[in-house]
């Protein structure tokens, strides 16, 4: 007779999980973490930061106005070490967890230089990074769910990443919580291809005429490990007219409407076997968009644009 593979031994193993001892299958239920005193997790982390501008460069000859589309870009890459150390476990399923932060390199990486490159905006990436590349330990509880609780209360810890967002900081806020190694569960009930979405409208005047969508999905998973993967889609549009904004084109100065949005995509794969990260690939962005009055001789009114973007991998080794 032959014996199972060791990936069918392992999968039957994480199937028994859902079986009662009466033998009927129960019902799906969400999926929580499962943690043990003393273990440890290592993860090597990868951020890549992408800043991009565009505008419009306009010159009149001869009563005929043209346009030239302008373009400016930065990027940063860096890389660093994380192990996390289980503290302790409480009677509720949560953990008392200790994570070591060591950057791989004491450098930025930056991208190859293209005609595109603008000086400023590299400048203002790599301060960003420097403010990163520094070795620390952090603490804090984690439920079986997934959120996060801080329990220390240094100013460092607790401040955003700078990455001078206008309110509100959404971008900063995604990737404080984005590079921790780990996932925060939906009420979702575990089972291949479930999927659930949701739309919303926050209120708020910072949030203009704003509107929202949210999906989770969980999609199977390859690899040694029985693994499912988590994919969760989030965006955000609103828009907002500054009291005493202006735009100067053409000597003619035009009050802007603004409009913003947000997007993240995060596909996390965690094991079925304790509910631990294996793998994470997430990035967010976020979008301004500048429209001014019409000009004299352009088919279209100006559209002025900046976009920011961040991506951040994740990869647990040995």
């Amino acid at each position: 007779m032959k014996a199972f593979p060791a990936r069918a031994r392992q999968m039957c193993l994480v199937i028994t999980m859902f079986v009662p001892a009466s033998g009927m299958f129960a019902q799906p239920r969400p999926l929580t973490r499962q943690f043990v005193a003393s273990v440890e997790e290592r993860y090597q982390v990868t951020l890549v930061l992408r800043a991009e501008s565009h505008s419009v460069a306009t010159e009149t000859v001869a009563a005929q106005t043209y346009v030239t589309p302008v373009v400016h870009a930065a990027e940063v890459s860096l890389h660093w070490h994380a192990d996390r150390r289980i503290l302790s476990v409480q009677d509720d399923g949560s953990a008392a967890i200790e994570e070591t932060l060591v950057p791989a390199s004491q450098q930025c990486e930056e991208a190859p230089p293209s005609e595109k490159t603008d000086a400023a905006l590299q400048l203002s990436l790599e301060t960003f990074c420097a403010s990163w590349l520094k070795a620390e330990i952090i603490r804090y509880a984690e439920n079986n769910k997934g959120a996060l609780r801080e329990t220390t209360a240094t100013a460092s810890e607790n401040a955003l990443p700078p990455l001078a967002e206008t309110a509100p900081p959404l971008l900063s806020l995604w990737l404080k919580r984005a590079v921790r190694p780990n996932v925060i569960f939906p009420q979702l009930p575990f089972e291949m291809g479930a999927t659930s979405q949701h739309s919303f409208q926050p209120a708020g005047n910072l949030l203009k005429n704003a509107r929202g969508a949210e999906t989770t999905e969980w999609l199977d998973a390859q690899g040694e490990t029985p693994a499912a993967t988590l994919h969760v889609v989030q965006q955000l549009v609103w828009s907002a007219t500054p009291p005493a904004t202006a735009v100067r084109v053409e000597s003619h100065e035009s009050q802007t409407q603004k409009d913003e949005s947000f997007f993240a995509d995060s596909l996390s794969t965690v094991s079925l076997q304790d509910g631990s990260l294996l793998r994470a690939n997430r990035s967010a962005s976020r979008t301004t968009s500048r429209h001014v009055d019409p000009v004299p001789g352009l088919p279209q009114p100006p559209e002025f644009s900046s976009k920011l973007t961040v991506t951040v991998t994740i990869e647990r080794v040995p």
